[in-house]
């Protein structure tokens, strides 16, 4: 089914210090776990903005949301949702850890039925890196 993809964009953000290919892994990661939330469709928003020093993410999306049970072990390692085969339980472990190598942060807010939104951090480059 069709997802809707909505991008909100701030045009003016500062540069982040990182890995470019380490952050697209994480949020491929991010993009792939909301598009497959939402089977029967849906929308999955992208916005991003500067705030308190920090550049900030955030990918959401209307499907199923996560049960409060797994949020608290949503970034374990081998932690999955998905059936046998579907998933290692390893993507949003793995995305936490590159998040944590570059100084950031990645949360997760979720209601069951409402969907998902993972926010990353990442702390902005020293003026003296622009």
């Amino acid at each position: 089914d069709l997802v809707h993809v909505v991008k909100t964009y701030d045009p003016s953000l500062p540069p982040v210090v990182g890995d470019e290919y380490k952050l697209q892994q994480v949020f491929l990661n991010l993009l792939i776990n909301a598009y497959t939330a939402m089977p029967d469709g849906g929308e999955l928003n992208i916005a991003s903005h500067a705030m308190d020093g920090q550049v900030c993410a955030s990918i959401s999306d209307t499907g199923m949301g996560i049960p409060a049970t797994h949020l608290s072990r949503i970034f374990d390692p081998f932690f999955t949702t998905k059936d046998v085969g579907e998933g290692t339980g390893l993507g949003l472990s793995i995305s936490y850890g590159l998040i944590e190598q570059h100084g950031g942060t990645i949360e997760v807010e979720s209601e069951p039925g409402e969907g998902a939104r993972f926010v990353v951090r990442l702390p902005m480059a020293p003026a003296s890196f622009t």
